[in-house]
């Protein structure tokens, strides 16, 4: 259901010129979807790694963000919207303290 929608976002983004934004959206919004399928496993194993699923969800997490801005700066050079020369920074930014807290 969700890749139906992300095809739908980048389809209207690209046909109103604003592939960039759309691809923002959709990169941080997977990364949401699977925080949730790690943090919430649909089959529980017996030898479940909750500290190796942690690490992972914050990889995830850091991947959401650091993508995401990466396509807001892409989307601010494009002329997609002066809103993202606002927020690519602030994207970047989580996405290196989630790095960061990650690798410790």
């Amino acid at each position: 259901m969700y890749a139906i929608g992300a095809v739908g976002v980048l389809a209207a983004g690209w046909s109103m010129g604003q592939i960039w934004t759309a691809s923002a959206f959709v990169v941080f919004f997977t990364s949401r979807v699977a925080r949730s399928e790690i943090k919430r496993r649909r089959a529980r194993r017996r030898n479940d790694d909750a500290a190796g699923r942690a690490t992972q969800f914050i990889l995830v997490t850091a991947g959401g963000w650091l993508g995401a801005g990466v396509f807001a700066i892409a989307a601010a050079f494009a002329g997609e919207g002066q809103e993202w020369a606002f927020v690519a920074p602030f994207f970047v930014a989580m996405g290196a303290v989630n790095l960061y807290v990650a690798l410790r």
